[in-house]
């Protein structure tokens, strides 16, 4: 006799009960018909599988070698059951392809599209370059877009391509632990005059554009961008190079070693926004409910992951503030955003900061950071299109 699935529930059924009269009751047999049935299996692998006596049944040393295959067997057919109801239950479900641009909050996206669309597949994918995104959804290889644009660079949109703001974010600093700001709670952009910043290789060069405008703006003037991998930009800080590093308001996770300072009126900045096509599955109230479930998704990150704890309670109006999200009936309109506060005064005890080192100058017993031009070639949509030196984000 060959055994089935339903002599393995017997053998299972028995082992859990401990008793033959308990387990033909809990299966709604009568015990004489389940003896029978074991008696049938025991023929069948030639051997006893469990001792009867007045204290139960005892798996034999037999039962003891078959009885894991059995529980393996019941679990492996319990699983397949899962599988196949998951795929009769989704039979009729799309597949959202999502692009992100690689940042904590994108991490969460998957999450949240999941639960607005719980019945659709999620396919993710990371598009860092604007340009590519854009197209994507131009033609429907994507369906939503979770990407960044920054002040005074936001991109015109295509025809048919829809955008709402899923807030502010604001960019801090890191610097050496023992630069000369760096027991600093906050600092002027201007007072990193001469620091040579510290990109991480990333492909996209909207980022560098925006730090070089807001350098200017505070008077900086030009400014010398390096495009590092993030090792290196570790050794470099680790030694104590004049040199400084965008920051994400958010940990990464990047093994950079450094003191993060938030910088006055978060000049540097970046927004997050949902993007879609009017085409595809996605409407405007779903990109709605996408966008709250992402900013409630940020709020519940600052605590663990703020790199400056206490600037969202200090900042009101930013993505993670408390006041950051709108009243469930006074939602703002797509591509609108809460303006951050006005910069606080400075408290009354605040000291004139260092005059700032001169331009391209090496703290005394550091060499220059060394640096040697590259070029690099991006494929976009099936062409090659070559840039000219580093294009890099922030870390």
């Amino acid at each position: 006799m060959d055994l089935e699935v339903r002599h393995l529930r017997f053998v299972a059924a028995i082992e859990a009960a401990g008793s033959v009269t308990k387990a033909a009751a809990n299966l709604g047999v009568s015990q004489p018909a389940l003896t029978a049935q074991v008696r049938r299996i025991e023929s069948a692998v030639g051997g006893t599988l469990f001792d009867r006596g007045r204290h139960g049944a005892r798996p034999t040393p037999l039962g003891d070698v078959l009885l894991p295959h059995v529980r393996d067997v019941l679990g492996a057919l319990e699983e397949l059951d899962r599988a196949v109801r998951h795929f009769r239950n989704r039979a009729g479900s799309r597949t959202l392809r999502l692009a992100v641009r690689q940042t904590p909050l994108a991490a969460r996206l998957g999450d949240v599209v999941g639960e607005v669309c719980p019945d659709d597949v999620v396919d993710l994918a990371v598009v860092d370059r604007q340009a590519t995104v854009l197209a994507a959804l131009a033609d429907g290889t994507v369906d939503l877009a979770l990407h960044v644009d920054f002040p005074g660079r936001e991109p015109v949109l295509p025809a048919g391509i829809e955008r709402t703001v899923v807030g502010p974010e604001p960019m801090f600093v890191m610097l050496a632990t023992d630069h000369p700001l760096a027991g600093r709670d906050e600092v002027e952009l201007s007072e990193l005059a001469g620091s040579t910043w510290l990109l991480a290789v990333n492909g996209d060069d909207e980022f560098d554009r925006h730090l070089a405008s807001q350098c200017e703006l505070a008077g900086i003037g030009p400014i010398t961008v390096r495009a590092y991998e993030p090792l290196v930009i570790s050794q470099l800080l680790r030694r104590g190079d004049p040199v400084a590093v965008p920051a994400q308001a958010l940990d990464t996770g990047l093994p950079l070693i450094g003191t993060v300072l938030s910088v006055r009126g978060a000049p540097v900045r970046v927004r997050h926004v949902l993007l879609w096509s009017k085409d595809g599955p996605i409407d405007a109230a779903v990109a709605g409910r996408v966008r709250d479930g992402l900013a409630a998704a940020y709020r519940s990150m600052v605590g663990p992951m703020g790199r400056v704890p206490g600037w969202w309670d200090r900042n009101p109006g930013w993505l993670g503030s408390p006041e950051s999200a709108p009243p469930p009936d006074t939602a703002p309109a797509p591509d609108t955003a809460p303006a951050p506060a006005p910069d606080p005064p400075p408290p009354a005890d605040h000291r004139a900061p260092p005059p700032p080192p001169a331009a391209g100058s090496a703290r005394a017993g550091h060499p220059p950071v060394p640096y040697a031009p590259g070029a690099y070639s991006a494929t976009i949509r099936g062409g090659v299109v070559p840039h000219s030196g580093w294009r890099s984000s922030h870390a």
